[in-house]
């Protein structure tokens, strides 16, 4: 009998196969009491540990270089500071001296403190760390055991990945090959699991509720990616629904390489403005800079993150050029530094917040800092010669501040022509609109601007009061809510009627299903990671304005998230179906 479980989605598409059951192989830890004598030989094959279980995620993160992004990749530098972390390898021998335990005790016992402290914690990143704890300490376990971990496989044949959650070492261990879906009892659409099964392109449901005990192994099931449901034991009929759903989405991606070198034009001759998200320079490498309009969202941040000290101007200078001349005169929109709340810089000691997102974080900091700002700036001006560069401000709440940028942009721009200094004299200064007061002033900060950038994620979170990574409330977390729509409408609207250029630069931008909507609201520019180019332009294609406008009338008229959702996906499939037709 069919069984259909809801979980979260994390990776869209569509998986059939097998579900097998993967636990990890390191269940029994030898327990063994040290004679005195033994502790210091004891705490050196622990330091040992360390080094070898450095070596081995370096490992994982050389072999999925080539499959993941950079920032992705970031998830194993992660664990690699935590191995490292002082106070983390301090209680490791402390814990052998003081308790007289083998090395496996201790890592069992550290690592539980370690993960009972991160869950307690409010902010969803810091949560996170918890799981990344508990996949170093296996890692540990293995090394110090001499047991090296297995290759998940179902001898050759297809599978569905069933654990009870996904971690950044399974990445590196699954048998790709024969990987079909990954279903985990727990996680959150943004554990790092969830990103790392996006980033492959692997199906994904995580959360599902006890999911091992009521699915057995070797059971057939459907992973719905797109919907967040387990379907166990489908029936006939469910499951020539999902095949064919499977085959027409296999058949699309094999024709959308078509697309590559056609424009983003409406089939009435709207053109709408495709541009990249990068995180750094070595993304650029990745992207062909013809199949793009530009980068609508340049992250500086991560150039800062994986620093040690701040980068001097002329460190950023450079930096910031090699975008502009990769672009070859497209745009390039660069954010200013936006540290703080989930992205903390270590060599920036920041005061500990009760609610870190809400907090000292993007433009507070850079406001608070005038130096660090300034000397950004006067490297994104200098960069910007010869070229296209846009200065985006992250978290901005009041038209003061950004007058207050305003003046320092002007400021530098006037002393570089005093000092003959090349520069882009007219640079334009833009503000992401992910604070809802923001959007309900929306009109008095237009002409202090020359254009917007909707960043959604945060804006769904702040106008829902949901935190987007919290399991518990995860699917409350959905920009399909009418609110959300009705927000976009009104920014897309105001900024049109004031004549600025105004872009999507959060998740659904990316997001096929939601492009012809969002068209439809009056969005004429998206900015998102390179992999979705293809399919949003797909739907760009497929959808006169008309027909956006259409989709966006009811879906402002709809009473529920599930309307909005149901209305986007069912004119998406129709685009799909549309294109397979080579209508």
């Amino acid at each position: 009998m069919a069984q259909r479980l809801k979980g979260v989605s994390a990776a869209n598409g569509i998986a059939i196969a097998p579900l097998v059951h993967f636990h990890a192989d390191l269940d029994f830890i030898p327990v063994r009491t040290l004679e005195p004598a033994e502790v210091v030989g004891e705490v050196a094959r622990l330091a040992d540990a360390i080094g070898e279980a450095s070596k081995a995620i370096l490992g994982l993160r050389k072999r999925l270089a080539a499959d993941i992004s950079d920032h992705d990749a970031r998830i194993y530098d992660a664990q690699l500071a935590i191995l490292h972390d002082p106070a983390f390898t301090v209680e490791l021998s402390r814990a052998v001296e003081q308790n007289l335990c083998n090395g496996e005790v201790a890592v069992q016992q550290v690592a539980a403190r370690y993960e009972s402290v991160f869950e307690a914690m409010e902010d969803a990143s810091m949560r996170e760390r918890g799981a990344d704890v508990r996949d170093v300490a296996r890692q540990l376990l293995g090394v110090l055991l001499e047991r090296e971990r297995s290759v998940y496989t179902a001898h050759g044949q297809d599978y569905v990945f069933a654990a009870e959650e996904f971690l950044p070492s399974d990445a590196a261990l699954v048998d790709r090959s024969h990987l079909r879906g990954i279903v985990t009892a727990r996680g959150g659409k943004y554990s790092h699991g969830a990103i790392l099964a996006r980033s492959l392109g692997i199906p994904a449901v995580v959360a599902v509720e006890d999911l091992l005990r009521r699915v057995r192994s070797g059971t057939e099931v459907v992973v719905d990616g797109d919907s967040g449901i387990v379907i166990a034991s489908p029936d006939a009929e469910t499951l020539e629904r999902y095949e064919r759903a499977s085959a027409e989405q296999a058949e699309a991606e094999r024709r959308l390489i078509e697309l590559r070198g056609l424009p983003a034009t409406t089939p009435d001759g709207v053109t709408v403005r495709l541009l990249a998200n990068v995180e750094s320079g070595r993304d650029l490498d990745r992207i062909e800079s013809s199949i793009v309009d530009g980068i609508g969202l340049f992250r500086t941040e991560f150039a800062f993150m994986e620093r040690r000290q701040f980068p001097t101007e002329a460190e950023q200078v450079a930096m910031y050029r090699r975008a502009i001349v990769w672009a070859k005169g497209k745009v390039v929109t660069f954010r200013t530094l936006d540290v703080g709340g989930d992205k903390p810089l270590a060599y920036l000691h920041t005061p500990e917040e009760r609610n870190p997102v809400l907090g000292w974080r993007g433009l507070r900091i850079c406001l608070d800092w005038p130096d660090l700002f300034y000397t950004q700036v006067r490297a994104l001006l200098r960069a910007s010669a010869g070229g296209h560069a846009r200065i985006l401000l992250p978290m901005v709440t009041t038209a003061e501040e950004i007058a207050r940028c305003r003046a320092v942009v002007d400021e530098i721009r006037r002393d570089l022509a005093a000092a003959g200094e090349p520069h882009d004299p007219g640079i334009e200064l833009g503000a992401m609109v992910e604070v809802p007061a923001l959007a309900l002033i929306l009109d008095r900060v237009l002409p202090l601007v020359d254009f917007v950038s909707v960043g959604t994620n945060d804006l769904v979170q702040y106008l829902l009061a949901v935190d987007r990574d919290n399991p518990r409330i995860a699917q409350m977390y959905t920009p399909y809510h009418p609110g959300v729509i009705r927000f976009l409408h009104e920014i897309a609207q105001k900024a049109n009627a004031a004549g600025r250029p105004v872009s999507i630069c959060g998740e659904i931008a990316g997001d096929h299903y939601f492009t012809a909507l969002l068209i439809g609201l009056g969005f004429r520019e998206l900015s998102m990671a390179p992999v979705f180019l293809p399919r949003v332009k797909l739907m760009v294609r497929t959808f006169d304005i008309a027909e956006c406008e259409r989709i966006a009338a009811a879906a402002l008229a709809a009473g529920s998230a599930s309307e909005v959702r149901a209305l986007t996906r069912e004119h998406g499939k129709a685009g799909w179906a549309r294109f397979l037709r080579g209508s």
